[in-house]
C-alpha cells in the first residue's frame, strides 16, 4: 500500500507540480515581504531574510525551498530590494529571480507602502525523468521541459498599518504574465479574470506595554495559481519586547486541514523563527511533518544629518 502511494504521488510531483509557482509560507506573519511587495522597506530598515522550508519531510521527493531577500528604503519614499527563490518537488526543478519596488507614505495615523515584484521564472524537470517507466515515452511536453520553461511574472502589493495597530494587506500575484519560450502547458490558458490570484491579510495588534507583550490575531485568505484555496486563522505573542514570539496557525479545509506551531526570537538586529507544521489527515503517517527556518538581520536606515547653518 505504501509503494503505491509513493509511486501515485511521485507522478503527481513530475507531471502536474510544475503548475504551481508561487511560494507556501507560514512565517509571512512576522515576515510579510515574503508574499507582499508592498511590505519592501515599510518599517524603514535594510533587511536580509533567508528562509529554509522542508515540507512532507521524510517523503521522497517532497518540495524543498530556498528564499534568499533584500529589501531597503531608498531616501523617503522608494523602496527597493532583490532575491532569488529555488525550489525542488519530485523531479522538477523551480528558480525565480525578482526584484521589488515599493512607494511608501503616511496618511494621518496610516502608514501605507504600494510595491511591485518582476520576476524571471525557470522550470524544468530532471531529463533522467523520461527514462521512467510510468512515463509515456516521445511526450512532447515533458521532452520541452527538460530543456526549461521561462516566465516573466508581475505582482502588485499593498500593506497599511493604521495608528500601529490595524493592519490590512493585499497581494496580487500574476497580474502581469508572459511567456518567453514556446513551451506548451494545459495550464497556460486565459482565465477571463484579471485578478484570479489573491492573498489578503487582517489583523490587529494588541498592544500591552506595561506588560510588555503583544497579541496579534489575523486572518489570511489565500488563492494562488494551481494551489488549492486556503485560509488561515493565526494568533501571534510577542513577549519580553520580542525576545520570545509564538504562534499558532490553524487551516481548515476539505482534506481535514493542517496546523502550525511557531516559535522565535528577536536580538538586537537578528531576528530567528521555528515552525512545524502538520496534518489532521492520513497522509501525515507517511511524513514527518513540514518545517521552516528563517533568520533576519535588519539595520535602522540612516538618517541625513542636516549642519545647522
Amino acid at each position: 500500500m505504501k509503494k503505491t502511494i509513493y509511486t501515485l504521488l511521485f507522478t503527481f510531483f513530475a507531471l502536474s507540480a510544475f503548475a504551481q509557482e508561487q511560494a507556501i509560507y507560514s512565517q509571512y506573519q512576522l515576515f510579510p515581504v515574503l508574499v507582499n511587495a508592498g511590505h519592501t522597506g515599510f518599517d524603514n530598515q535594510h533587511q536580509f531574510l533567508g528562509n529554509v522550508r522542508s515540507s512532507w519531510a521524510g517523503f521522497p521527493g517532497a518540495p524543498q525551498s530556498y528564499t534568499f531577500l533584500y529589501t531597503g528604503p531608498v531616501g523617503e519614499r522608494l523602496a527597493l530590494g532583490g532575491g532569488m527563490f529555488s525550489e525542488t518537488i519530485g523531479s522538477q526543478r523551480l528558480f525565480r529571480l525578482q526584484a521589488n519596488y515599493a512607494f511608501r507614505f503616511q496618511l494621518q495615523k496610516m502608514r501605507v507602502g504600494i510595491g511591485l515584484t518582476t520576476e524571471f521564472l525557470r522550470r524544468s524537470i530532471e531529463s533522467d525523468l523520461l527514462d521512467n517507466p510510468i512515463i509515456n515515452p516521445g511526450d512532447p511536453i515533458l521532452e520541452d521541459l527538460a530543456d526549461g520553461q521561462q516566465l516573466f511574472d508581475a505582482s502588485l502589493g499593498i500593506h497599511a498599518l493604521y495608528d500601529d495597530r490595524f493592519f490590512i494587506s493585499l497581494a496580487l500575484p500574476n497580474t502581469v504574465r508572459a511567456r518567453l519560450d514556446q513551451v506548451p502547458l494545459a495550464d497556460e490558458g486565459p482565465s477571463g479574470r484579471l485578478f484570479e490570484h489573491y492573498f489578503f491579510q487582517l489583523g490587529y495588534i494588541v498592544d500591552v506595554p506595561s506588560q510588555g507583550f503583544k497579541i496579534v490575531p489575523s486572518i489570511a485568505l489565500r488563492n494562488l495559481r494551481n494551489v488549492p484555496y486556503q485560509v488561515d486563522i493565526n494568533l501571534q505573542g510577542r513577549f519580553l519586547d520580542e525576545k520570545l514570539i509564538t504562534g499558532l496557525i490553524y487551516r481548515p479545509g476539505s482534506a481535514n486541514g493542517s496546523s502550525a506551531f511557531l516559535i522565535g526570537s528577536k536580538f538586537n538586529q537578528i531576528q530567528a523563527c521555528y515552525s512545524y507544521e502538520l496534518n489532521f489527515g492520513n497522509f501525515q503517517q507517511y511524513t514527518g511533518g513540514s518545517h521552516e527556518i528563517t533568520v533576519a538581520l535588519a539595520f535602522d536606515r540612516k538618517q541625513k544629518v542636516v549642519l545647522p547653518e
